[in-house]
């Protein structure tokens, strides 16, 4: 068979994926009929696989295709069946070299029992889909998101039944100094959300008055599943301490420099014995420096909705600064 025979089976197994698997399927590479780019969906798997063919001249009568694998995406999140008020966590899949070798190996062994006859791209999709069904994750349930204005309210009776000594005065648990206190979180705001492009950001404040405090929020706050199987939970506080010194620290979590952003907000808007932790559940896009403004206005709105924000003289004049 000839290069020509071979372009132009080759262009009918193009025009079959198409209008086997829908016409935006097929990227054809502009300028090229030796290149294209398959987004084949999985239905069993609620999934698609995005893979680069090669074909060279000799293909389908003297050597298989070769591909390149882009990525393998979950489609669960953009059923229009999905509720409000929900995140629905994508599942990731990476191909690891073991299993991009099994693709290869695959991919050759039907071409050869083919007698190097007939195009193969299909028949291997088909493989495809059944071997990844034993590698892929099972859904997630959907995370409902937090509601605007929600928090978490601490105990206090149970808090004072730890100890005699407990202050029955205290408005938060957190600044009783006795050990028995240390046992007990105050009420935790969650702020509005926030969303771009699929990405939701939602700010929790809480008062606290040591870096112990810090972990015991931040802990409470992982006991929600929906927190905790978030992309990311950027953490930042700043503690007035006794020597009148300033405690302060911050966790990227993953997203590099939010938390020192995150922390630099709370300095200009004086905040003391405060914590912030903004979480995001990515979306799939990237957002760029946009991500930070985001970060920072759930912040400032959970802060000041949540009445942590003391409003001083001090603090109105740094508000009014960096609002401009």
């Amino acid at each position: 068979m000839n290069v020509a025979d071979n372009r132009l089976r080759q262009q009918e197994e193009i025009l079959a994926l198409e209008a086997i698997f829908g016409e935006h399927a097929v990227d054809r590479c502009e300028g090229t009929c030796e290149m294209f780019i398959l987004h084949a969906p999985l239905d069993a798997l609620e999934a698609q696989v995005d893979v680069r063919f090669y074909l060279p001249e000799t293909y389908p009568s003297d050597s298989p295709p070769t591909f390149e694998w882009i990525g393998a995406r979950d489609v669960t999140a953009d059923l229009k069946t999905n509720k409000p008020g929900f995140i629905y966590p994508s599942r990731q899949l990476v191909l690891s070299h073991e299993m991009r070798h099994a693709a290869r190996d695959e991919l050759c062994r039907a071409w050869r029992e083919d007698m190097c006859k007939d195009v193969v791209i299909y028949s291997w999709i088909g493989w495809l889909a059944e071997y990844l069904s034993g590698q892929w994750p099972l859904p997630l349930d959907p995370i409902p998101l937090p509601k605007d204005g929600d928090a978490k309210p601490f105990n206090k009776n149970a808090c004072q039944a730890q100890s005699s000594n407990a202050t029955s005065s205290s408005t938060h648990d957190l600044e009783n100094r006795n050990n028995a206190g240390r046992n007990c979180v105050s009420s935790i705001f969650t702020g509005q959300t926030f969303e771009m492009k699929k990405s939701i950001f939602v700010a929790h404040v809480a008062r606290v008055a040591t870096a112990e405090d810090v972990v015991r929020v931040r802990d409470t706050l992982m006991e929600d599943k929906r927190i905790a199987q978030a992309t990311h939970n950027i953490l930042a506080y700043r503690i007035r301490l006794d020597s009148e010194s300033i405690s302060q620290d911050n966790d990227d979590d993953g997203e590099t420099a939010a938390g020192k952003r995150l922390g630099h907000l709370l300095q200009l808007l004086g905040a003391e014995n405060i914590m912030v932790v903004v979480t995001r559940w990515y979306g799939g896009t990237h957002l760029g420096p946009d991500r930070f403004k985001l970060i920072n206005n759930a912040a400032r709105q959970a802060l000041t909705a949540s009445g942590y924000l003391m409003p001083t003289k001090n603090n109105a004049i740094q508000k009014t600064s960096t609002q401009k």
